[in-house]
């Protein structure tokens, strides 16, 4: 699923915190960054300034019921 435009990027990975899988981050280039490792986050921050490589990138969570604590974050 993709990530919704504008969003609060701290609720994001605070909400990330909370799934019981793990959760990943798809990029166009095929990157795979995992949202709990915090290397990852500081190059999903400037991902997000970077609309280009953003609109065709990806969030994948491992376990189903993840894509529900993140739905706010995520295009349907």
């Amino acid at each position: 699923m993709k990530l919704k435009d504008g969003i609060d990027i701290n609720a994001f990975l605070a909400t990330a915190e909370k799934c019981s899988g793990q959760v990943f981050f798809h990029t166009t280039e095929n990157d795979i960054l995992n949202i709990r490792s915090m290397l990852s986050r500081y190059v999903l921050i400037s991902i997000l300034c970077n609309k280009a490589i953003l609109k065709g990138s990806k969030v994948v969570c491992t376990e189903d019921e993840d894509y529900q604590i993140l739905k706010d974050f995520l295009e349907e």
